[in-house]
């Protein structure tokens, strides 16, 4: 699994760093045990971590038949989400070996859960899977999407959904930032464009006659607020309408896009 947030690595690689695959041994095995693995932590994406497990960490472990990824805390719903998901992109690449794969998410707002919603969504996503891998449509290139909404104590639905087609309505994921100061020349003019900037007295003509050949630097801040509340108006039977009305989506997918 990676060391840190993938959050948005979608099947992205690691082409450009070296690797490292840190042994994790939990704290009640024996790790002079025959029968006992470690846990391996990587500092690269969801993707990489399944082509380095698959191909060289379980090489001397039981044959895998079933690659489970996640859970990941938050929705994998809609053409925005999905498409982006490191937990999605990882079963993609898991298909792509050759291995059936299911990506499970949970749909909570916040990454915090306690004890019992942990709890009863992860008995029910062990519920999902044992179904998927029993009576599963498994295809070559199929794998499996699933979204769990939050509830406690009360009965589960599930809805076998489509993904739901949104779109940003505007590109406006980043935000720039002040220009940073290099030579007094250029500390100069940030002063000015981020007084500008400030004040709001200029125009975008000026605003763009004072960058041309300089760096310009932004920040990724997805105005997520408008993509939730699009997801509100989802048709019936996409993903985005069952986790609205509560019930746990199960999206099949395609690792081969034609």
């Amino acid at each position: 699994m990676p060391t840190n947030q993938q959050s948005w690595a979608g099947k992205a690689h690691s082409t450009n760093e070296e690797v490292v695959a840190t042994p994790l041994w939990h704290e009640t095995t024996a790790t002079n045990s025959p029968r006992s693995y470690p846990w391996f932590l990587l500092n690269s994406t969801p993707a990489s971590c399944i082509q380095i497990a698959l191909g060289h960490l379980l090489e001397d472990r039981p044959r895998v038949d079933l690659v489970i990824c996640g859970p990941h805390v938050g929705c994998n719903i809609t053409s925005i989400f999905a498409l982006s998901s490191g937990t999605t992109g990882a079963a993609l690449e898991a298909t792509l070996c050759g291995y059936r794969a299911v990506a499970i998410s949970f749909a909570r707002a916040t990454h915090r859960a306690d004890t019992e919603e942990a709890f009863e969504m992860s008995q029910h996503a062990i519920q999902v899977i044992d179904k998927l891998y029993t009576q599963g449509e498994w295809t070559p290139g199929t794998l499996y999407s699933v979204t769990i909404p939050c509830l406690v104590g009360v009965a589960r639905e599930i809805a076998w959904t489509s993904v739901y087609a949104n779109t940003w309505r505007k590109p406006d994921c980043f935000e720039e930032l002040m220009p940073r100061a290099g030579s007094i020349e250029q500390k100069q003019d940030a002063e000015r464009t981020g007084k500008a900037i400030k004040e709001e007295q200029h125009s975008p003509t000026q605003t763009e006659t004072s960058m041309v050949g300089q760096e310009r630097f932004f920040k990724w801040a997805p105005k997520l607020d408008k993509v939730v509340e699009d997801s509100m108006h989802a048709p019936i039977g996409t993903d985005a309408w069952a986790i609205q009305t509560g019930k746990t989506s199960i999206t099949k997918l395609s690792a081969n896009p034609t």
